[in-house]
This record gives C-alpha cells, sequence and structure tokens, in this order.
C-alpha cells in the first residue's frame, strides 16, 4: 500500500507539473501588452505564494498536535544550523533548473522541444548516480523505462534536428546544468541524512521559501523590476500557478522521493510534459500529432514498467 501511495505521489507531482503553462501562459501573453508579466516576474510570485500558502499549512497542522505559539513555531519550521544550510542547498540547485532551462531557450537560443527532450536525460543521470554512490541494483525494467520516458518526452516535444542544425554551445550548457541540478535535487532530498527524515511539509516549504527569495535575487541582479499584480485574472492565474504546479507538486515530489525513492520517482518525472500536451490540445486549441501520438504511447509503457517494477520490489 505504501508503494501504490508513492506511485499515486510521483504521477501526480509530474502531472501537475505539466499544468504549469495552463497558468502562465495567459500572464505572459495577454491581449493587452501592458497587462503582460515578463518570466522572472512569474516565477517570483509563483514561490512566493506558494510558500505563503505551504506556511500556512504547516502551521494549521501543527497547531492540531501541539499547543503554545512557541512550540508551535518550533515544530513548524524549527531546523538546525546544519539543516538550515542543506536545505537552501538543495534550493538553489532545484531554483537554478527553472533559470538555466528558460536561459537555454532565450539566451542558448535551443528550441524548446529540443531542451526539454535534452533536460530529460536527468532520470538517466539520477540513475546512475544512485546505482554508482548510493549502492542501488539495476533492474532491466527500470533500464528500459527510461529508455522509452526519454523517447516519449522526444516525441511529445515535437524535437527534431535538421540536417545541418547545430546546438549553440553556450544553450547546450545550461541544458546539461539543468539535468545535474535537478538531478542532484532529487537525489539529495531522499539520500542526505539530515535533511532525508525531515517532514514533507516541512521541507517543502523550506524549498519553496528559499526558490522565493533566489527568484527575487535574480530579479535584482538583472536590474529589473517586480510586475505588478493589478487584475483580477492576474491574481487568479498566479494563485492558482502558486497552489496547483507549484506546492501540490513539490509537496506530492517530495512525498514521492521520500516513499518510492529517488530513481522511480525521476522516471515517472515524464508524466509532466505529457500532461503538457494534452493542455495544449484542450485548452490552447493545439492539434494533436502523429509524433505526440507516439510519445503518449511511449510515456504510457514506460509508467506501466515503473508500477510493475515496484509491485514486484514488493
Amino acid at each position: 500500500m505504501r508503494n501504490i501511495r508513492g506511485l499515486i505521489m510521483a504521477i501526480l507531482s509530474s502531472a501537475t507539473f505539466g499544468l504549469i503553462p495552463l497558468f502562465s501562459i495567459p500572464l505572459m501573453e495577454n491581449e493587452n501588452s501592458a497587462l503582460e508579466i515578463d518570466l522572472d516576474s512569474v516565477c517570483f510570485y509563483r514561490f512566493l505564494f506558494s510558500a505563503l500558502l505551504m506556511g500556512v499549512i504547516v502551521l494549521v497542522s501543527a497547531s492540531r498536535k501541539h499547543k503554545g505559539a512557541k512550540e508551535i513555531l518550533s515544530h513548524s519550521f524549527g531546523v538546525s544550523p546544519k539543516q538550515f544550510g542543506l536545505l537552501f542547498l538543495i534550493s538553489v540547485f532545484y531554483a537554478s533548473t527553472s533559470i538555466f532551462l528558460t536561459a537555454s531557450y532565450t539566451i542558448g537560443e535551443i528550441p524548446s522541444g529540443i531542451a526539454t527532450t535534452m533536460h530529460f536525460l536527468y532520470p538517466v543521470f539520477v540513475t546512475a548516480v544512485m546505482i554508482l554512490f548510493f549502492g542501488e541494483k539495476p533492474t532491466v525494467s527500470k533500464a528500459l523505462a527510461v529508455g522509452l520516458a526519454f523517447a516519449g518526452v522526444f516525441f511529445l516535444s515535437g524535437a527534431s534536428f535538421d540536417a545541418g542544425f547545430a546546438l549553440n554551445p553556450l544553450g547546450l550548457l545550461f541544458v546539461l546544468v539543468t539535468i545535474f541540478t535537478y538531478g542532484s535535487y532529487i537525489i539529495g532530498v531522499n539520500n542526505i541524512k539530515a535533511i532525508a527524515s525531515m517532514n514533507g511539509m516541512k521541507l517543502t516549504f523550506y524549498v519553496l521559501a528559499f526558490s522565493c527569495f533566489l527568484f527575487m535575487c535574480n530579479i535584482l541582479v538583472k536590474g529589473g523590476e517586480f510586475a505588478p499584480l493589478t487584475t483580477f485574472h492576474q491574481w487568479w492565474n498566479i494563485l492558482a500557478l502558486a497552489f496547483i504546479p507549484t506546492l501540490i507538486s513539490d509537496l506530492t515530489l517530495v512525498y514521492a522521493i521520500q516513499i518510492i525513492g529517488s530513481t522511480t520517482t525521476a522516471i515517472l518525472g515524464c508524466m509532466e510534459p505529457l500532461t503538457a500536451v494534452l493542455v495544449g490540445i484542450t485548452i490552447f486549441g493545439e492539434r494533436l500529432n502523429a509524433s505526440q501520438g507516439i510519445g503518449m504511447v511511449l510515456v504510457f509503457i514506460a509508467v506501466y514498467l515503473v508500477v510493475i517494477s515496484q509491485n514486484k520490489k514488493k
């Protein structure tokens, strides 16, 4: 039963991550250009409100078990200096993934489909590290699932390397960094002893709060401004973005990693691009092509192999 719960958490996490375009695109693309919000501000608000919401949830949860403001606050947010430093470190890895992946599109000029496909090499990185350094035993089903998931993401993303196409070295570097940063985050959550046993809600709060701080610094370093939220439309989308594909996604991701491990959770991340494609088709009127159809089938097979693998392990 615990394995099943972990699998559901991992699938829910990656699926809700895929809803990011549903709420972010209306914020960044508006008929009235004056109401458009830049990507950096969207990222800052996304993590600001998700951290606040997570903080409230942590406090409410603690108040049910403890009495007295001091005890509640200690139970909710109390961490050792070592834990504080390690939480900040894994948050740097997490937030850097978004920054570098975005930079690969804008500065590195790599098509988003190709960048997304290359980024999804992170399950390979996670699997390799877990086998080489943490003694995880390799299995044929997981290796096959990784390959199918990667191929599925390739087809879903519509990536294509035309004859004579050359990758920008800087863009390639940015994407490779995201493989390392996101893979390291997934590994760190479950394998750094000081935080591995930490309450999932508390851990998620700190990751969201530190990510908010890092995105704020990103805006300040660039000399940018924080775009104002002035309409109901903007508030609705930013709060939905903060709650569904951020708070829920990150919380279920942490729980999934703690229950079924880093490798399995990483492989099931293939549900994210699948959800994004389905949102594009159902909400934004995009057409399903043959390539995406093949990608969907491959992703479903990969997920099925992971589920079967976990049941055999149980």
